[in-house]
């Protein structure tokens, strides 16, 4: 069967969710997938503009990856043994695609659970990624498990 994806933010927020997913991961014996998807920014235009971008969003990627890396770590993930990736696109179609590509068994994802107005307005990563992927999505609350 295939890994469990963990999709972070790489903030509080997923924190939860990364003792989850490290734990489903270790218990089920499955490979663990770490990834962080980021949009791409816009807004500029022409030959120059687009060598500038490319190499802001090479350096951009470089330092997402060794943040990654220390999210890992700071969760107690090991980094030896777990796929890291950092996605660009729109946030819930790349951890969505990511997650049918590597036939993913599950996908964990953080939430801080915005409620009334606040979630009318402006939604949630968590509900889309979980409208949009092809596995199950089990969304982990950030106050979940504070004692942990």
């Amino acid at each position: 069967m295939g890994p469990i994806v963990l999709a972070t933010c790489l903030s509080k927020v997923s924190e939860s969710a990364a003792k989850v997913a490290r734990t489903l991961a270790a218990e089920t014996g499955a490979p663990l997938h770490v990834v962080y998807a980021i949009e791409p920014s816009s807004g500029l235009s022409g030959d120059a503009a687009m060598v500038a971008r490319e190499s802001a969003k090479a350096r951009q990627e470089g330092e997402l990856r060794g943040a990654v890396e220390a999210f890992c770590i700071r969760n107690g993930i090991d980094v030896d043994t777990t796929t890291r990736r950092v996605l660009s696109g729109t946030i819930a179609d790349e951890i969505a695609a990511y997650a049918g590509d590597v036939s993913a068994r599950l996908v964990v994802v953080g939430t801080s659970a915005p409620t009334g107005v606040t979630a009318v307005l402006l939604g949630s990563v968590a509900d889309e990624v979980m409208r949009r992927c092809p596995a199950p999505v089990l969304i982990v609350r950030q106050d979940l498990l504070k004692d942990a």
